[in-house]
């Protein structure tokens, strides 16, 4: 069965809207269907367990840029979204599959007033961190992680659909079992990852980069954890076990990019976080996050988001949808 409710932004008391991140403080795992037509967005499913402690999901913000704290993967079924991620534009066709990362800033639009339907799993840090231990294949978090754009690909109509319908099995689970429901999802994260991330004989044929050391995926697990980042440069190279040199020659290899290109995307993660809070300052943020000069941190934001920190800050409080010039 699926609820179908139209998302507003007014206040109901005693029921107050919260975002997927503050949902996945009830729950690991959660399948969201969504129904955008017509310019408005509707949720078709619901969470009478959580909706108890006062909890009503809000959707308002997949038309905003928008980061959040956990693995999103999208599966659009019928009609086309736009989809605006890190400074590039897509037209999703139906079939769409989509790994949206923690640190990816996007948003969905319409392509036109027509009726769009799609589907969203996502899973906590701690979910996914389980999931690639299970696996337990380099290559399959190589290229979730590493690659520079969101892992795209397109489904076949039938796979799409039969995908659908299992996201809508667990959608359903969750309003009558919550506990199945997180099961059944993680195994359905499990099949996406190892099914569509895993390089194929012909991929690897197409890359064949080499994958990353164990010590060299380890530092860098080890520096995204950080929670000060101001003099991460000297913190990295003194948790390196080789030379400067010879670490800077392995990024380029592994990664193709150097070990301060590294550092950088560390730091505009953090600055679109801290960017949501209120009484911060681009400048302030700039400064704590280790970068010398403010215009060299309006110029790395841009490049990797599209758009600048201010303009970042604006869509994340106000609602405002920031038009990027494509």
């Amino acid at each position: 069965m699926l609820y179908i409710c139209l998302m507003s932004d007014k206040a109901v008391a005693p029921i107050f809207t919260v975002q997927q991140d503050r949902f996945l403080a009830e729950t690991s795992t959660a399948v969201f269907l969504y129904l955008l037509q017509d310019g408005e967005v509707y949720a078709m499913n619901s969470f009478p367990h959580l909706q108890k402690l006062g909890f009503l999901l809000n959707a308002d913000e997949i038309g905003t840029f928008h980061s959040h704290e956990f693995t999103e993967v999208i599966l659009l079924v019928k009609g086309q979204l736009i989809h605006d991620i890190n400074g590039a534009r897509r037209t999703l066709p139906p079939g769409s599959l989509v790994f949206v990362r923690p640190y990816d800033l996007h948003r969905l639009l319409p392509v036109d007033a027509g009726r769009a339907v799609f589907a969203s799993l996502v899973l906590t840090a701690a979910v996914v961190r389980d999931l690639m231990s299970y696996l337990c294949t380099p290559a399959i978090a190589h290229r979730f992680n590493a690659a520079p754009e969101a892992p795209c690909l397109h489904l076949p109509p039938d796979e799409a659909r039969d995908l659908m319908l299992e996201m809508e099995k667990v959608s359903n689970e969750q309003a009558v079992a919550p506990q199945n429901s997180v099961l059944m999802a993680r195994v359905l994260a499990a099949r996406l990852f190892a099914g569509h991330l895993l390089p194929t004989r012909a991929g690897a044929a197409r890359d064949d980069k080499p994958l990353p050391p164990p010590w060299l995926e380890h530092l860098r697990e080890q520096a995204e954890r950080w929670d000060s980042l101001a003099r991460a440069p000297s913190r990295l190279h003194a948790a390196c076990p080789c030379h400067p040199s010879h670490l800077c020659k392995c990024f380029r290899r592994y990664y193709d990019e150097t070990p301060t290109d590294f550092i950088n995307r560390l730091r505009l993660r953090q600055a679109v976080r801290r960017l949501k809070h209120p009484e911060a300052k681009v400048a302030a943020i700039a400064a704590e996050l280790g970068f010398d000069s403010l215009s060299h941190f309006h110029r790395l934001f841009k490049r990797q988001y599209g758009i600048t920190p201010a303009a970042c800050r604006r869509a994340g409080f106000d609602g405002e949808a920031v038009d990027l010039l494509f």
